[in-house]
């Protein structure tokens, strides 16, 4: 079985970072592997299908159902923890299987997209394009055509509780959105039964429109629903079918209370049995491929050592936004004409906190897939680009329209950035 020490790594000022993959082995991979199993007959995505070594032939044979389940936060390190600590056990017995000759199922860790981070992630799993091409670069982004840094999940401006698509602004998501997503691809090669299966309350959100474009939405109030969701939907019909499902919680317990706690185990356990319960639902479905998948992995951080760019004026005087990106990969503009001087601060000042990396290194390295970036791609992540160091985060002070610094909430689980921690995520397949 190949492990995470496999895939490709890159060195950056004496730090060793995963380079995210594209080719076969990464997250990006796996909508192209949708469609060529449901839709064969569809026009070819520029990146390829999941390669072999990771979802085998023996496992995709006249396969007519896909359930795609990501679980939001789970992290490859993450899931060989607690299964060693038992919260795992039918994640543990399938992964075993995935040794033998014989065995329908496969498990390999593979890379997330860059920065590893939900909308990008989720950005590429539902359109099967590079994050640069679809344009969801990281949670916060400067975009150039509302000369403002906005928050992306939401999808409005950072310091406002509003959205683009309020009548203040009048945008629409379906339209920022660069890519096609997998469901119109599907669509358009006449399979008809495609599903989002997602909280209820995400019905309708704009990060929804964008990323669910001709998907029958299924919404749920608890994660308990998942499954049965699933399961209905799947046995409603033999006609060739895809569902998205989506496990938000061991997310949002990571990043609340830790990565390392109780808590997360607890979580990791309760979606471990939510999963096996599928698997059962489902397992007279003998057409149907299960694959289970992560948008990102967590570092374990804390909150008394984050580095504040409040305590850099120079640096932020130099720069024609606030930082931007993540807490683990930021994102900074320089004024025009600035670009080496931020370079040369961030390097002489914040050199034991972060290693620097100028936007033309990154393309160099494939960190935003193949091929150089588009102008519009580029002036989304700013030219000069901080990786921390360890388990440090930077936070980028935010003011409220009025002037006033607002409360930044604090995180004990992080991720954005290529350590193996954040950027190896599971690929389990599962032919049923």
């Amino acid at each position: 079985m190949l492990t995470a020490a496999d895939l490709p790594h890159f060195g950056l000022d004496g730090e060793s970072f995963v380079r995210p993959e594209f080719a076969g082995r990464g997250l990006a991979n796996v909508a192209p592997t949708v469609l060529r199993l449901l839709a064969p007959s569809a026009e070819a995505l520029e990146l390829p299908p999941l390669d072999g070594s990771v979802l085998p032939e023996g496992l995709t044979g006249d396969v007519k159902t896909v359930v795609l389940v990501v679980a939001d936060g789970l992290g490859h390190l993450q899931l060989e923890r607690e299964i060693a600590a038992g919260n795992a056990p039918n994640l543990a017995e399938l992964i075993a299987r995935a040794d033998q000759a014989d065995a329908c199922v496969a498990y390999t860790p593979i890379t997330s997209v860059f920065p590893t981070t939900t909308v990008a992630a989720l950005g590429s799993v539902n359109s099967g394009v590079a994050p640069s091409h679809h344009g969801l670069l990281a949670y916060t982004l400067f975009l150039p055509e509302l000369d403002m840094v906005a928050e992306m999940i939401r999808w409005g401006p950072l310091n406002r509780r509003v959205s683009f698509a309020d009548p203040e602004f009048g945008q629409s998501p379906e339209a920022f959105f660069w890519a096609e997503t997998t469901y119109a691809r599907l669509h358009a090669a006449g399979v008809e039964r495609t599903f989002a299966v997602n909280p209820s309350g995400f019905s309708g959100t704009a990060l929804t429109r964008m990323l669910h474009q001709q998907a029958t939405y299924a919404g749920y109030v608890s994660t308990s629903s998942l499954g049965p969701i699933v399961s209905r939907i799947v046995h409603d019909s033999t006609e060739p079918t895809y569902v998205y499902a989506y496990w938000p919680t061991v997310d949002t317990i990571a990043h609340v209370v830790g990565p390392l706690t109780p808590e997360h185990g607890a979580e990791v356990a309760g979606f471990d049995f939510q999963f096996g319960r599928l698997l059962n639902a489902l397992a007279d479905r003998h057409d149907t491929l299960v694959m289970l998948t992560a948008d990102h992995g967590h570092v374990d951080t804390l909150p008394e050592d984050a580095v504040n760019f409040a305590d850099h004026p120079e640096l932020l005087g130099m720069l024609r936004a606030i930082p931007a990106g993540e807490r683990r990969v930021v994102y900074l503009h320089p004024r025009d004409g600035a670009t080496q001087d931020v370079a040369a601060y961030t390097r002489e000042h914040l050199h034991t906190a972060a290693a620097t990396m100028l936007r033309d290194e990154a393309v160099a390295e494939g960190l935003f897939g193949p091929g150089q970036l588009s102008v519009r791609a580029a002036s989304r992540i700013g030219e000069v680009l901080l990786f921390p160091r360890g388990a440090l985060q930077l936070v980028t002070p935010v003011e409220s329209p009025d002037g006033n610094p607002m409360k930044l909430p604090t995180f004990r689980g992080l991720h954005g950035g290529l350590t193996a921690d954040e950027a190896v995520v599971p690929l389990l397949a599962v032919r049923l």
